[in-house]
């Protein structure tokens, strides 16, 4: 999504002047019925335009209806660039020389000459958006929104489905429910494996742009309201909002809590939690920063995860980070007492797994796997994991007999880069990976088969396939039958149990990605334990809440980019062992 505020130009301190004598053409006519303008790169003059929208350094003009082509494949809208205050209002009649140029996908008008020839014109009724319009499906909703483009549109009752990011921007679509990743290559894919149609009905708004207040808005809230002209930028559509009224506050959900003879085994998503100690290369950040994410992590831990007895973290800096945030939580609750673990792995950014073990859990042996693991990729042999899974051999203590148990943290590469033009290798190591893991959950089942193995961590891998990669497929034993480019081959039997398919629909995902509900992180378990679990859930506290929130110290919102999990272990066997059916969706 573009800044209005983005270039220098020429024209800041020329007053508005008559337009050039030139034949005149219709918005529609310069729009055309394709990506592009048919006059790109040409001079034109349009006359007697409404404007719609008035920005920082430009302004929206329309075609009054009376003078529209009513086709369908072309707009009646068109930004026009001024560079500075345009020195127009909405209402205002306008004539604009300038020149056609395509920036970033959307077709504007560079001008060089405006004329405000009348003022208080009724501005054009809005395009009404709604859960049909536009089209939830590809490839109709690129061509439908790109005939929009510079027009008024009005939605109601839709959903914020990603929180306001850095920038002020949010993601929505114009009915209720929020939009979810779903399997497959996003659109339009490969011929002959899953297709997801990366939910083009997801729209984007800068609420700044042109004069709605900027708002700190979670994902999940009401729209209400959204009015103002459809912009785009490399083939992402965006309202810049002259109104927009929402129903939401960023809030979080803790997990509930334990009941009697319950322990929770959790994962959690530090992000780059790096301290303010030069000391090997990597990113250094202010003791001030330290201080306060340190407290936020604190407040997430402790009220929103609920202390859990054993906790998976990913993105730690050292065992040192880890060590202080230890220290941090026992000051904050003294009753806490947490043990960290960490090994070096291999990642260059110097990001690694830990565990932290309550004193409810009595580690014995935490070691790291396959930190020496290699695969070879066009000729080339390299490092199979960037960030090596750890294995804690522990023991439940807090309750009337031991309970055993044996945690693998993990956090596998990102699909960054997958469909790109190093793709290829970005796959094939996504591929070794979850073989890796699969090897080594099958190494501890096969030493024993009544094992209570979970596998917690960042996986970057959906429940389903990607299209490219079946990662959870080969890592539970259960292939999504869709099929990948490189898909599961099974070593894991009996099968692990992924406890984000128990949840409800609404409740899989720990990310937000483009808008997108997305589940990156997991917990996985062996049969070992099927009798054992009674649940898992979701703590919500960062995907869905707005970016601007990282900076306050006294809440858990916005402590990392990642929702954390929680598994609930009970040490006695449960009177109906939860059994989820594998290939279920």
């Amino acid at each position: 999504m573009r800044s209005v505020l983005r270039r220098a130009s020429p024209l800041a301190a020329v007053a508005i002047v008559l337009a050039a004598a030139a034949p005149a053409i219709e918005i529609w006519q310069v729009q055309g019925s394709g990506a592009s303008s048919p006059y790109a790169g040409q001079t034109v003059t349009t006359t007697a335009n409404v404007v719609t929208a008035v920005g920082p350094a430009g302004f929206f003009i329309a075609t009054p209806p009376e003078r529209s082509d009513h086709d369908p494949a072309t707009s009646d809208g068109i930004y026009v660039y001024r560079g500075s205050a345009p020195g127009v209002t909405a209402g205002d009649v306008v004539d604009v020389t300038g020149t056609v140029s395509e920036y970033h996908g959307m077709t504007e008008i560079s001008a060089t000459a405006v004329s405000v020839v009348g003022t208080g014109a009724a501005l054009p009724a809005p395009v009404e958006l709604d859960g049909d319009h536009p089209p939830g499906s590809r490839p109709q909703a690129g061509a439908e929104l790109e005939s929009l483009e510079g027009m008024l549109v009005h939605a109601a009752n839709g959903t914020v489905t990603g929180p306001s990011d850095r920038r002020g921007a949010i993601a929505f679509v114009a009915r209720s429910g929020r939009a979810f990743r779903e399997p497959g290559i996003p659109w339009p894919g490969v011929n002959g494996l899953p297709v997801w149609d990366g939910n083009p009905e997801v729209l984007f708004a800068q609420l700044a742009a042109f004069g709605a207040p900027s708002a700190s808005v979670p994902a999940g809230a009401r729209v209400d309201e959204i009015a103002g002209p459809l912009a785009e930028y490399d083939g992402a559509y965006e309202v810049w909002p002259t109104s927009f009224h929402f129903t939401g506050e960023p809030s979080a959900r803790p997990v509930r809590e334990r009941r009697a003879g319950e322990f929770t085994v959790a994962t959690q998503n530090l992000y780059q939690l790096f301290d303010d100690v030069a000391d090997g290369g990597e990113k250094v950040v202010s003791p001030d920063e330290y201080a306060r994410r340190l407290a936020k992590h604190s407040l997430l831990i402790r009220d929103v995860l609920r202390a859990p007895d054993v906790l998976a973290v990913q993105e730690a800096e050292s065992l040192k980070v880890l060590e202080d945030l230890a220290a941090r939580l026992h000051d904050d609750d003294p009753q806490l007492s947490y043990t960290a673990y960490l090994l070096p792995g291999n990642d260059p950014s110097g990001i690694d797994v830990g565990v932290l073990a309550r004193n409810t859990v009595t580690v014995a042996e935490v070691a790291q796997a396959g930190k020496d693991e290699t695969f070879v990729y066009g000729g080339s042999t390299y490092l199979t994991h960037d960030r090596p899974p750890l294995v804690a051999r522990a023991e439940f203590t807090g309750g009337q007999a031991p309970f055993p148990f044996i945690l693998v943290a993990v956090h596998m590469r990102s699909l960054s880069g997958i469909d790109g033009d190093n793709g290829g290798f970005v796959r094939a190591k996504r591929a070794e990976q979850a073989r890796s893991l699969a090897r080594l959950v099958q190494s501890l089942q096969a030493g024993d088969p009544a094992a209570h193995v979970v596998v917690a961590g960042d996986f970057n891998a959906f429940e389903f396939t990607d299209g490219w990669v079946d990662v959870l497929g080969q890592v539970t034993g259960t292939p999504d039958p869709l099929g990948a480019m490189i898909p599961a081959s099974p070593v894991v039997e009996p099968p692990l149990t992924d406890w984000t398919r128990s949840l409800p629909a609404g409740e899989r995902y720990s990310f937000v990605e483009s808008g997108n509900a997305q589940a990156l992180d997991h917990i996985l378990t062996s049969q070992g334990l099927a009798g054992h679990v009674s649940g898992a859930e979701y703590a919500r506290a960062n995907a869905d809440a707005p970016a601007a929130l990282a900076a306050e110290a006294a809440t858990p919102l916005r402590a990392a980019d990642h929702d954390g999990m929680a598994l609930f272990v009970s040490t006695a066997p449960l009177h109906r062992p939860r059994r989820l059916i594998h290939g279920a969706r």
